[in-house]
């Protein structure tokens, strides 16, 4: 058992949300105790891990009994190991039929990735069939549109599980005939032009996936819009797109085929050979598509502001790395930035960002750079704490680069990104140093500028990044001339480069990102890039006047100030990062519309509104509900309590039935004891299985503290 490391304070909080977690179970099940509500208990049961969460989600499957060799694999395995495993070992189970047995293996399989915490393995599949085929049995697995909740790893791995399984179950491979090729090769795209797909693959990609695959995939229509040609096919029966297939081959099968290729070739699994050809496509496709990608651009809306354009010069610098509030899908920014951008962007925003995915929440990072700015004085400068961004902030006319971008290597592992050339960092310097001599220099973390070339000429190291600037931002005849105006108009003093003012010279000391500041007709370059500015190049100090002195040229900036500077200079920004504002914040309640208080049908003698003191008026209407027999007295009726103060247990049938609305209103009114009652929202008609309405107790509290309902039955608030 590994050691346990954590504070005291740690362990009291931790234990204190355990105890008001089990106070909460405890009010919830002695309400439904008083047997006003369907079930006696609370059904949704504490789980202590994704086990007993995995358990729990499939027992109206009849899986029950598997958390504990879920917890037995998992300490051998990672996640899509234990999925695969142990969706092998249901099928192995004794069930009514093959197709139980593989439906049921996949669901346990699925829900195993999605932690047991989403709704996909129940709802994203629909069912799961054995085809019989000119070759043979095939296994067949209808997805839905709630499969998109799954991700695209979940997506692609129940393909991959439902492989594994028919094989275990003796069922054979599937054969996509032309006509299953084309029709997928017409629905996708179309798809697409009804709802966001992430990745839309081509034809070839397609057609590679539907004819190789062993196992066929297809689903239920989910979208009003229908396909044009190979309509009502043999196995297919609805001429509308079926969203949860579309999903599962664009975004999962396509975006995860490096996962499934790991994994094929780790269990030795044949049959996938074609994984392997969809990725050398992908790969030529995305190495050909290493330039600016504007797709973050697209559906943005008014009010989210761009921070910085695809691939811009000024926009966020890629830095690999994590910190201590790094997480999946996040990224991290100097604090000063945040305030840099008129706080548009806080701990915790989203930001939509180029690569390597799709958005990242914002968290903060002070130990990376922030922003370099220029002031109304003039100035140029970096701010990198919060005390600063706060004192200068009033006087931004202008941000030059927008700091740093904290991105950890596994962003780009897990979306299947190329890895993009990082900057060179002090820890990348320091690491070229110790594979060029045994003890590093005492001051190579922070050395003084001369001190800093010594170090590079002696150990052939590029430049200490403290000393690097944008040169690769400038054009080869960009730094001739930067060269000549610095010999024209500058001079050396006290370790310090002045040049006479002059616009040319100003834009592009502020493209180099060269920090200076300005007094009259001066502008006074920063200590820290005097002395670097003057030996990249290629100037000597004569007399405080500054000489072109080194020779050489070349066609690419790097090259032409490293050969005037006798040392190696890196690209201190080689990637830049677009990015813009994705959600602030999605907190806020989720309501129909009009939003009711109480799951209770009124008919249209509630009105527009569905008021349920309107429904009064008409003392006599007719609603559609769900029967219910009383376990007490065995009288039927449409509520969980019976009148006798018996509860109730559904029949499998639904009737229209006239009830006494104001009898059952004063009823609920009495109950409430308020004199003052508030005005409560029912629905117009139920549309569930059963049809069970909630009390009408349950709406007068609801709107007597603005509480209203979502049509299936919680209270709903989104984070």
């Amino acid at each position: 058992m590994p050691e346990v490391i954590h504070s005291d304070e740690m362990k009291r909080y931790f234990d204190s949300l355990e105890a008001h977690a089990d106070k909460c179970y405890e009010i919830a099940n002695e309400a439904r105790g008083k047997g006003y509500d369907p079930e006696l208990n609370v059904e949704i049961l504490k789980a202590e891990d994704l086990a007993l969460r995995v358990e729990a989600l499939l027992k109206d499957f009849g899986i029950s009994d598997i958390a504990e060799e879920i917890r037995e694999l998992s300490k051998n395995h990672n996640r899509e190991e234990v999925s695969l495993l142990m969706a092998k070992r249901i099928a192995k189970r004794p069930w009514r039929s093959k197709e139980e047995a593989l439906d049921r293996a996949i669901r346990v399989g699925l829900a195993i990735l999605t932690e047991g915490i989403l709704v996909a393995p129940l709802e994203g599949i629909v069912s799961v069939k054995i085809r019989n085929g000119r070759e043979g049995s095939f296994a067949e697995v209808y997805y839905s549109g709630p499969i998109r909740s799954a991700g695209g790893t979940g997506q692609a791995m129940s393909i991959l599980i439902a492989d594994v399984v028919r094989r275990e179950l003796d069922i054979g491979a599937y054969k996509a005939t032309r006509e299953d090729v084309e029709r997928f090769k017409e629905e996708i795209p179309l798809y697409k032009t009804v709802q966001h797909l992430q990745y839309l693959p081509t034809p070839r990609e397609i057609e590679l996936i539907v004819r190789n695959c062993p196992v066929s995939i297809s689903g239920e229509g989910t979208e009003t819009v229908e396909v044009t040609g190979f309509k009502n096919l043999q196995r297919t029966n609805t001429s509308r797109v079926r969203g949860g297939a579309c999903l599962v081959i664009a975004e999962g099968m396509c975006q995860k085929a490096a996962k499934i290729e790991a994994h094929v070739k780790r269990m030795g699994i044949d049959g996938w050979e074609f994984i392997a050809d969809l990725l050398k496509k992908k790969k030529k496709k995305e190495e050909s598509a290493l330039g600016p990608n504007a797709r973050f651009m697209q559906d943005i809306l008014a009010g989210r502001p761009v921070l910085s354009h695809p691939s811009r010069v000024g926009g966020f610098r890629l830095r690999y790395g994590r910190c201590r509030v790094s997480g999946f899908a996040a990224v991290s920014l100097n604090p000063s930035t945040m305030f840099v951008l008129d706080d548009f962007i806080a701990v915790g925003t989203q930001l939509k960002i180029e690569r390597p995915g799709k958005a990242g929440a914002v968290t903060p990072c002070d130990t990376i750079e922030g922003p370099t700015v220029l002031l109304s004085n003039g100035d140029m400068v970096q701010i990198n704490t919060v005390n600063d961004a706060k004192r200068l902030r009033d006087k931004i006319t202008n941000i030059v680069d927008m700091g740093e971008m904290l991105i950890s290597y596994g962003e780009f592992l897990e979306n299947n990104h190329v890895l993009m050339p990082s900057g060179f960092t002090v820890e990348w310097y320091g690491e070229a140093l110790k594979n060029r001599t045994k003890k590093l220099p005492e001051d190579w973390q922070d050395p003084n500028p001369e001190r800093a070339f010594k170090i590079s000429e002696k150990f052939d190291v590029p430049l200490h990044p403290k000393y690097n600037m944008y040169w690769h931002d400038l054009e080869v005849d960009e730094v001739h001339k930067l060269r000549s105006l610095i010999a024209e108009r500058g001079q050396w003093k006290n370790e310090i480069l002045s040049l006479k003012k002059d616009d040319e010279l100003k834009e592009l000391l502020v493209k180099l990102g060269a920090l200076h500041s300005e007094s009259g007709d001066k502008i006074n370059i920063d200590k820290t890039y005097s002395y670097p500015l003057v030996r990249c190049l290629g100037l000597e100090v004569e007399d405080g006047r500054l000489v072109p002195k080194a020779k050489g040229d070349a066609f690419q900036s790097l090259e032409l100030v490293s050969t005037w500077s006798g040392v190696k200079i890196a690209a201190r920004a080689p990637t830049r990062i677009g990015a813009r504002m994705g959600r602030p914040e999605k907190a806020k309640e989720r309501l129909l519309t009009p939003p009711p208080h109480v799951l209770f049908p009124v008919g249209r003698e509630g009105g527009a509104q569905r008021l349920v003191s309107k429904s009064v008026g008409a003392d006599k209407i007719k609603i559609d509900t769900g029967s219910r027999l009383c376990t007490s007295c065995r009288e039927t009726g449409f509520l969980a309590k019976c009148a006798c103060g018996g509860h109730t247990v559904p029949l499998k049938r639904s009737s229209v039935r006239t009830i006494n609305m104001r009898k059952i209103y004063k009823s609920a009114v009495k109950v409430l004891n308020r004199r003052k009652v508030p005005e409560v929202k029912g629905v117009r008609g139920m549309t569930s299985k059963l049809k069970i309405p909630e009390p009408l107790e349950k709406g007068f509290l609801r709107a007597a503290n603005e509480v209203h309902v979502f049509k299936d039955g919680t209270s709903r608030f989104d984070m």
